[in-house]
């Protein structure tokens, strides 16, 4: 894959910054630099950046290879709206292994422990009258029931996050297949064009050469019936043929014949891996199909809804904290004023607890579930 013609003469706005993605793994270098910039120094970039020598790197922006001796300039770069794709050599060989999985490190769900009296001291907890003591608790449970979800739902925006960056990844990979693709499909076209000019150029040839090495004994009965004026006679010479060396004549047609037949059986074989090859670029290009990555952005979108959902939960969960925190006060507060009222206090909490256990809490579970799967399929 390879193709060394400068990039096509439209226009050329120089921009500040030359983007290079790593088509193995979708990853992503933004070097800063202009047009005097020489391709070799940003090999030099990489090859400290990713640990790969600068002869296992090729570089393609579109349809040409960048060669490290010449500079940005040459190939009408950096401009914004290209992208540069870095493949590894030894990784197009047919028979190269597989590069190694990317490890990714997933934050676990960090959920919080049950709260207990002793844990979580709090005023009410020695007030002689009962309902003050299930106030205290319910405070107790309303601020570990916002802790849970929050626990939950740190640990579900950073997996969604490492979602959209494997997401965006595997569109870069995606760009590389399809800058590969199109530049072997370049080079292969040009390839088959200067077949098709050899193959033209050769079959006049054989057909001219066969012609005449199959007219040689015609020839040479011409030259043998065509005789010599009689001034031009001689003991030796008598006819047209009598003027060359007839055995070395002879020696040469055999030669050449011989070699005809060698040049006919190269090309023939020239010809059988010609058609090896197409048959191959075919199959590569049967191979090589899109990776789906419109799919892949729209579970990214329906799993924007996860987030929604638990930061709906825990606005609601917060609001409750709010709630029950004001109760406890004003109940502390009337408790020292001797107007005390903790039933009425804590009226209202038992069916905010109930919607905390039966909805709440189950649904911050439910709706990671669909992300979970997805992370680990993205993987």
């Amino acid at each position: 894959m390879s193709s060394r013609s400068t990039i096509s003469t439209e226009e050329f706005v120089p921009g500040k910054k030359l983007l290079v993605h790593i088509a193995e793994n979708g990853h992503s270098y933004e070097f800063e630099c202009d047009g005097a910039t020489p391709v070799e120094a940003i090999q030099r970039s990489i090859e400290s950046l990713c640990r790969l020598h600068i002869s296992d790197q090729l570089l393609l922006c579109r349809n040409t290879s960048l060669d490290s001796q010449h500079t940005l300039a040459y190939y009408k770069l950096p401009q914004d709206d290209r992208e540069i794709f870095l493949y590894n050599k030894s990784r197009l060989h047919p028979d190269s292994p597989r590069p190694a999985a990317e490890s990714i490190d997933l934050p676990k769900d960090a959920i919080p422990d049950p709260p207990s009296p002793s844990g979580s001291p709090h005023p009410l907890d020695e007030a002689s009258d009962p309902a003050l003591k299930a106030l205290a608790s319910y405070e107790r449970q309303f601020r570990y029931h916002f802790q849970y979800a929050n626990a939950i739902y740190g640990c579900t925006r950073t997996k969604f996050e490492v979602c959209k960056r494997l997401s965006r990844e595997t569109q870069v990979q995606e760009r590389a297949l399809e800058t590969a693709h199109g530049n072997l499909d370049h080079t292969f076209r040009k390839l088959q064009q200067r077949y098709n000019d050899f193959i033209g150029c050769f079959d006049r040839q054989h057909r001219y050469h066969s012609e005449l090495l199959r007219n040689f004994e015609r020839d040479v009965e011409r030259l043998r019936s065509v005789k010599l004026l009689p001034l031009l006679q001689s003991d030796s010479r008598k006819c047209l043929l009598d003027l060359v060396k007839e055995n070395d004549l002879r020696k040469w047609a055999v030669s050449c014949c011989n070699s005809h037949d060698q040049f006919v059986n190269k090309v023939s074989q020239l010809k059988q891996n010609f058609r090896e090859l197409n048959r191959r670029m075919s199959d590569v290009f049967m191979v090589v199909e899109s990776t789906g990555t419109k799919d892949l952005e729209s579970k990214i979108k329906e799993h924007q809804k996860v987030l929604s959902d638990q930061k709906s939960i825990m606005q609601s969960l917060s609001k409750d904290v709010n709630t029950v925190k004001k109760l406890v006060d004003d109940c502390l507060n009337c408790q020292l004023s001797g107007s005390l009222r903790p039933h009425d206090a804590i009226s209202a909490l038992g069916p905010m607890y109930d919607v905390h256990e039966k909805n709440n809490l189950p649904k911050c579970l439910t709706v990671i579930m669909p992300l979970q799967s997805y992370l680990i399929n993205a993987q």
